[in-house]
């Protein structure tokens, strides 16, 4: 997994260098890092792949460390650490932490049978009701930027810390209405028919794989396809081959869906 996430990372144009060799720059290190990443800026991130249930002073003492030396910190979480899409839960203190780093998500990768990877946002949307929170899952989170940014934490993890900000302006953007969407999509969701539902949750996802809204022209449509096309075609992208063929086969599902939907030719 770590090896697919550095070459992810290397595919970004922000990135000058993605590595699991150790940071030579820094001599006295009490925890080392999965991924070391250099941007052309010069700054520097550190990508930690979380495989169990975090404790809240080691997350502290990560963040405390890289902060002082002015390195930015990353926590990708396997998925199956994470509430499922569309739940409605009491969030843990260790989660309640590490989504307060971001603007109400958590990083996280998952992975199919057959082996591919991809990186997704799960997001905590927050209810009338205390630390209980309507969880829903960002698909096919796309690495568009790389930038270390300083954050203030008034929870478990309090202080001002340098996170990894991987999420471009216009991803930020989308994930605003995406919030609208889903607020509404859970005000309704009882009141639905059930294959009324489903084709509405398919057809909200293509349109997030292509990275596009709702209300899209045609001609909006076929653009962001071709421009992912471009992207993640075998014979041009830096992602390991059977990633990139995966993405490709999810695209053209995704087009043809929406093309009969509409009835577009």
């Amino acid at each position: 997994m770590v090896a697919w996430l550095k070459a992810t990372f290397n595919a970004v144009p922000d990135v000058k260098r993605a590595t699991e060799e150790p940071d030579p720059t820094q001599i006295f290190q009490n925890h080392f890092a999965d991924l070391v990443v250099e941007t052309w800026m010069g700054a520097r991130l550190y990508v930690y792949v979380i495989e169990q249930e975090p404790k809240i002073k080691d997350l502290r003492n990560v963040l405390r460390q890289n902060t002082q030396n002015g390195i930015g910190t990353l926590f990708v979480l396997n998925g199956c650490l994470l509430p499922s899409h569309e739940s409605l839960i009491k969030a843990s203190e260790w989660q309640e932490a590490l989504l307060r780093l971001h603007d109400g998500w958590i990083y996280a990768y998952v992975s199919s049978n057959d082996g591919i990877y991809a990186l997704t946002q799960v997001h905590f949307d927050p209810t009338p009701y205390a630390e209980e929170y309507n969880c829903w899952h960002m698909p096919n989170f796309s690495i568009e930027s790389v930038a270390v940014r300083h954050r203030e934490n008034d929870a478990s993890l309090r202080g001002q810390w340098a996170i990894g900000d991987i999420a471009s302006i216009q991803f930020k953007r989308r994930v605003h209405h995406e919030r609208i969407n889903q607020r509404f999509h859970y005000a309704t969701k009882k009141t639905q028919a059930p294959k009324q539902r489903e084709a509405n949750d398919k057809l909200d996802a293509y349109y997030q794989m292509l990275g596009i809204e709702r209300n899209a022209s045609e001609k909006e449509v076929k653009r962001a396809f071709r421009q992912m096309a471009l992207r993640y075609h075998p014979d041009v992208s830096a992602l390991p081959r059977g990633e990139a063929e995966h993405r490709i086969k999810g695209l053209l599902e995704a087009y043809d869906y929406i093309k009969e939907y509409h009835g577009w030719r």
